[in-house]
């Protein structure tokens, strides 16, 4: 079975790969993930977790040469066609997921909606950051011709 993931762009920390993890550790029947190709976020985050745990991974793309108006609901559209069930993750403002979540309704899929609070994933960035500075940075090797 295929599950898809959509969520919003400005959750970007590993809670998103929590969720789809706690997601597919409790159903084994899920062989697939079924996303966007989006450059940030909880989709890129989906592929990377796909990537990490050897899962399949379809992507659907915009086409915006065949649909100039609307082409972000029909990709979106096409994402849950192909999906037996959506994890929709959610910052609570994007409107990009609020839309999606009500397209999902529309075609009557079953689906898991999780709020994540941004403000969480600020502190985490932030304290990552500060960890990342105060560390040692590693010398550049020098090679010698011969250790080529």
């Amino acid at each position: 079975m295929k599950l898809a993931v959509f969520g919003s762009r400005s959750i970007k920390d590993s809670r998103v790969k929590i969720e789809i993890a706690d997601f597919l550790n409790g159903r084994p029947g899920f062989d697939m993930l079924v996303t966007t190709q989006e450059p940030k976020g909880v989709c890129a985050l989906a592929q990377v977790y796909a990537k990490e745990n050897a899962i399949p991974l379809e992507l659907h793309f915009l086409n915006i040469k065949k649909y100039a108006r609307g082409a972000f609901e029909h990709r979106s559209d096409e994402v849950i066609k192909s999906a037996d069930f959506i994890l929709l993750i959610h910052d609570g403002e994007s409107q990009g997921t609020k839309n999606e979540l009500e397209r999902v309704k529309k075609f009557n899929k079953p689906y898991k909606y999780v709020k994540l609070d941004k403000s969480t994933e600020l502190e985490r960035e932030e304290n990552s950051d500060i960890l990342r500075e105060n560390q040692p940075k590693e010398k550049p090797k020098k090679y010698d011709f011969f250790d080529l």
